[in-house]
């Protein structure tokens, strides 16, 4: 008997839209528009794993993961494009299926972290530092960290992207004496202030590492977090800050 495809509520529309930015995941086209004065979408709820296998697509995907194992739940659901959800579907590959779990996964994971920004506060002093990073530093080669004092080689691993481990390195080398100069200045106005900053991302940083989550997750939440918790201030000096955490030992 076949499953009847589930109808999607307006939230869960509005939530599958808001898990994937208002982007299709596979070619990035935007999945509302506006003519007329109205909002239409140009978006379906994909099933993952298909509503209703065929014979040939059971045994082509036997092997396979499944993301939730009734078919109609918003785990096995994404919002795709209406040309790549047909693509998707037609035919169906393996390769193909494994990408979308694989994206599916991470937008899982991502909304799981995110809904713990709000158990977890940062002081508002630390935007005074983030503000300075934006728009006071200059590079100067004689307050860079010296390279044999970087710790990152000791705490990084294979879930730390090559890319990403130089650019922390190198926010470490060039921006560590200056915030660590920053917050000694905050903590001459508001005492004690680096010490509840410290503590509050490394208690985030700590319930992070205790799931199974990636040191490239968890870099790029712990920087998204601070963004948000502090009015979404610049995420690329909220990168340098989390780099400079990692270097003070807060983080991994």
């Amino acid at each position: 008997m076949k499953q009847k495809r589930k109808k999607l509520t307006s939230n869960e529309s509005a939530y599958l839209l808001a898990e994937v930015e208002n982007m299709c995941p596979l070619c990035a086209k935007s999945l509302m528009y506006k003519k007329q004065g109205k909002q239409h979408k140009l978006f379906e709820g994909a099933h993952i794993y298909p509503l209703n296998p065929s014979n040939e697509e059971k045994e082509l995907l036997k092997n396979e993961k499944k993301l939730h194992d009734d078919v109609n739940h918003l785990n096995n659901i994404i919002a795709l494009c209406r040309d790549c959800h047909k693509m998707f579907d037609n035919p169906r590959t393996v390769m193909g299926y494994r990408k979308l779990f694989s994206i599916k996964k991470n937008l899982l994971s991502k909304n799981e972290i995110r809904n713990r920004y709000r158990d977890y506060q940062i002081e508002t002093e630390i935007k005074e530092v983030i503000t300075k990073l934006v728009e006071d530093f200059e590079i100067d080669v004689s307050t860079q960290l010296e390279m044999n004092a970087l710790r990152l080689d000791e705490k990084a691993n294979d879930t730390l992207t090559k890319i990403t481990k130089n650019r922390i390195r190198n926010e470490i080398r060039d921006y560590y004496l200056y915030i660590q100069e920053q917050f000694r200045r905050l903590d001459s106005q508001y005492p004690k202030s680096f010490n509840s900053i410290s503590a509050q991302v490394k208690s985030f940083y700590t319930t992070l590492s205790k799931k199974d989550y990636t040191q490239e997750d968890i870099y790029r939440q712990l920087t998204e977090w601070m963004s948000k918790k502090t009015g979404g201030s610049f995420e690329g000096a909220c990168g340098i800050i989390i780099s400079f955490f990692i270097q003070n030992c807060e983080v991994f």
